[in-house]
């Protein structure tokens, strides 16, 4: 299909003092010995949110992905790693908690040796913060934001040092609507960090949101309407943090906007699909900034012109995604459709992905993390 253009429970951590089991003495030799001879570091771990109600962790090595533990989540939307991989975020979207209308992030503290999780705290958000659904964490690591889509609200919460979240330092409670039925109040969909700027999108009310985050509290800076009834959903901000992509679920355009200085322009341009349903989308950027990645209709490459940011077709991928992400040398696709996780190595220089594989199988995979250190 041608697509056609227009111009606050403390973390747990690892003991530093006690005794050792003998499998845990073979792990820390064996990284020893690794350090010293050259040998490949321990593998690597895969975190994956299941639509199911559940956190999956993997064990890599190589291509190969070996499952080492599921627990239970109540609905987690989105997972983020701190900046050290030693703490994951999990946002839950629920409607209430202990009988009150908010919602929740889970923070799990995780084994350095084995990658495993385990539950340290669960922070309930401000009143009316319900379906939290995405969020993201501050350049220096020491603020989570989340996008409350049920309740028109965005919390900030501080990150100790320890990775430990605190309760919510920031509000923010927005209002508006949007003419279709799925718009009836103001719901934050996604958040993007850019220093002390936080953009977001706002599907209910047809707007896209800066706001300046001081002492841990945001203030709006400006907001720009995106047209009635466009549902302004996933975003990404290129690289070089000059162009914002932006999916408008409610009308099936993807529109380019140029962002400076906390300015963001009218769209310079918007890509639309014919006979295309209303629906989610994920966006992903090759941390070259050479090209975008999207899932609707199906899994795509778009060349992205160095000078201008303008979008231009170049391929259809292989099989299909619900959710996509970049991660060091490969792109990452969980189709909830199939259940399935798929890796698809980038090459350097183009971002075209060389192959595709399935990795894993987990029920209604939403969101992935992978440690790398």
């Amino acid at each position: 299909m041608t697509p056609t253009t227009s111009s606050t429970t403390k973390c747990l951590s690892a003991p530093s003092v006690g005794f050792w089991t003998r499998r845990e003495f073979l792990r820390g030799a064996a990284g020893v010995v690794a350090l010293h001879s050259g040998v490949p570091a321990p593998p690597h771990f895969a975190y994956v949110a299941s639509g199911a109600g559940s956190l999956h962790v993997f064990q890599l090595r190589g291509e190969q992905w070996t499952p080492i533990q599921q627990l239970p989540s109540r609905a987690p939307a989105c997972i983020v790693l701190c900046p050290g991989e030693q703490t994951l975020y999990v946002a839950n979207e629920v409607e209430e908690h202990d009988g009150l209308p908010r919602g929740t992030v889970e923070a799990f503290h995780i084994d350095p040796l084995s990658g495993r999780l385990t539950l340290s705290s669960r922070t309930p958000l401000s009143l009316s913060a319900t379906r939290p659904r995405h969020m993201a964490l501050s350049p220096d690591g020491k603020l989570l934001a989340v996008a409350a889509y049920g309740g028109g609200v965005y919390n900030l919460l501080p990150v100790a040092k320890d990775g430990s979240l605190g309760q919510p330092c920031g509000i923010f409670k927005d209002a508006g609507c949007g003419p279709k039925p799925a718009q009836a109040s103001a719901h934050p969909h996604t958040l993007i960090f850019h220093g002390p700027q936080l953009l977001a999108t706002d599907f209910g009310s047809d707007r896209l949101n800066v706001f300046a985050v001081e002492d841990g509290r945001p203030g709006r800076r400006i907001h720009r309407s995106t047209g009635e009834g466009s549902g302004p959903g996933a975003c990404v901000l290129h690289p070089a943090g000059s162009f914002l992509y932006v999916w408008h679920a409610l009308e099936g355009t993807l529109a380019t906007y140029r962002y400076e200085a906390g300015i963001l322009s009218e769209p310079i341009q918007r890509v639309r699909w014919a006979n295309i349903p209303e629906g989610e989308q994920s966006l992903a950027l090759h941390p070259s900034g050479r090209t975008l990645y999207t899932t609707q209709p199906t899994l795509t490459a778009w060349r992205i012109d160095a000078k201008s940011g303008l979008l231009s077709w170049q391929k259809a991928l292989p099989g299909a995604a619900t959710w996509i992400a970049p991660i060091g040398e490969s792109l990452f696709a969980l189709d909830a459709q199939s259940d399935s996780i798929a890796q698809l190595p980038l090459d350097p220089s183009t971002g075209q992905p060389q192959r595709k594989a399935t990795m894993a199988r987990v029920q209604q995979p939403r969101s992935l993390a992978l440690k790398t250190t």
